[in-house]
């Protein structure tokens, strides 16, 4: 009888990403069991065993997790975002699994140590410095070239990125990445980085890590200019357009920043700027792409990066399919400087603009809408298919435009001292 393979998920109350992996984990037979982190863990997956994670002690996890590997034994673990990826690697650790150690996943959690992993190697990083937040800036800023690139430590997703041309402006930056760290609970990492502004065409990699070495799953251009001061991502494309001798140059810088970080195992998730100079490592995060983007690479080879991802992490070789067919997604931004959404418009005519294979609108009405540098999730995706990639692009262009985001009007709320009892409360009215 063939003993079905069992595999722990673990992730943050809320990812999108736990469905797509329980899904494919059981259309390959393998059973799933999810650990749940966050204040409300996740409490009820159809079929699925949940273990919740909550206990404020890492240590606390890892025996939880170990006792019920003693009586269900895993034979892989997955993270699915960031913010797990040190405990499954501990774990991984704990059971003799594949993975990495914590050691090689921190460094892809924060960018100081990323920075200073890659420092003196090969591979080509912008050359910068941290400035302590808590502090005051002024006597901290040696920085003589600009434009440069302010970000914090620990936020994913481009947030809190922000280009400057010139000490004030760096300076205004600092005190607005400082905000939002707060405001995010990530105040215990107090530092930003700022680092050289590396021009040039950006491009995004997904691999995977097979007992050290690397299979490059497929090469996104990012066709939208990236240029500050902001860096909120919209269009995502493959096959690119990148010579052959390009693609294999960052197929060959990647692997060497794997080296360099000793990561090993599992997926990884890369971003480059190629200029005059050569390639350079932007960021790399050990985990799958995120913003939906994993669908193109089913739409362009039939196979699912879940699937792949699911069967790499019981030491299975997934050999990948070259993506033969132009596809993109369009990672709907933020109209304008945001608001409470009443409602989103033109649907209908998105959907129909020939070339579109689908638009999946997350937004909710009465949801705020926040735009980077501060925003944390997009209000939707459009997806695309077309003979070349300049026409997957014009075709987002043109769903998006089909697209109007309607929001309520926000006014100030006045409390007055009443003068009588009929007065106890007073507010302006609100017309929706």
């Amino acid at each position: 009888m063939k003993q079905v393979k069992r595999i722990l998920l673990i992730a943050p109350n809320g990812s999108y990403r736990t469905a797509a992996y329980i899904k494919i984990a059981k259309q390959l037979g393998f059973d799933c069991i999810v650990g749940s982190t966050g204040y409300h863990a996740v409490s009820d997956v159809p079929g699925s065993t949940i273990i919740n994670l909550d206990h404020g002690s890492t240590d606390l996890d890892l025996e939880r997790l170990q006792k019920q590997h003693s009586r269900t034994p895993f034979d892989g673990v997955i993270a699915t975002d960031d913010s797990v990826v040190e405990i499954a690697a501990a774990l991984a650790k704990r059971l003799h699994l594949p993975g990495n150690s914590v050691e090689a996943v921190r460094r892809t959690c924060r960018k100081d140590l990323l920075k200073n992993a890659l420092l003196n190697s090969a591979v080509l990083s912008p050359s910068g410095f941290e400035v302590r937040l808590d502090q005051p800036f002024e006597s901290q800023i040696s920085f003589s070239t600009y434009p440069c690139v302010a970000k914090p430590l620990t936020l994913s997703a481009s947030r809190g990125v922000i280009r400057a041309d010139n000490p004030t402006e760096l300076k205004a930056a600092l005190a607005r990445i400082w905000r939002l760290i707060q405001k995010e609970g990530e105040d215990k990492y107090p530092i930003a980085l700022v680092e050289r502004f590396i021009p040039g065409k950006e491009i995004a990699v997904e691999g995977l890590l097979l007992n050290g070495v690397l299979s490059t799953l497929a090469i996104f251009d990012k066709p939208m200019p990236l240029n500050g001061p902001y860096f909120e991502e919209t269009i995502y494309v493959t096959p690119s357009a990148l010579s052959e001798a390009e693609q294999q140059e960052v197929k060959t810088v990647l692997s060497h920043a794997c080296q360099q970080l000793e990561l090993r195992q599992g997926p990884v998730h890369a971003e480059f700027r190629l200029n005059d100079q050569g390639v350079w490592i932007i960021d790399i995060a050990s985990r799958s792409i995120g913003g939906q983007c994993s669908q193109l690479i089913k739409a362009g080879t039939g196979v699912t990066l879940e699937e792949m991802i699911v069967r790499n992490s019981v030491g299975e070789n997934t050999k990948s399919k070259v993506i033969e067919k132009a596809v993109g997604v369009m990672m709907i931004p933020v109209p304008g400087s945001g608001g409470i959404l009443r409602r989103i418009e033109g649907l209908g005519n998105a959907v129909e603009v020939p070339g579109v294979t689908g638009v999946e609108l997350d937004a909710r009405p009465g949801q705020i809408l926040t735009p980077w540098p501060e925003g944390c999730a997009y209000p939707g995706f459009i997806f695309a298919e077309a003979e070349s990639t300049d026409k997957v692009v014009r075709t987002l262009e043109r769903a998006h435009a089909e697209l109007k985001f309607v929001y309520s009007p926000s006014l100030p709320v006045h409390v007055v001292a009443p003068t009588s009892p009929s007065q106890l409360f007073r507010t302006d009215s609100v017309r929706q």
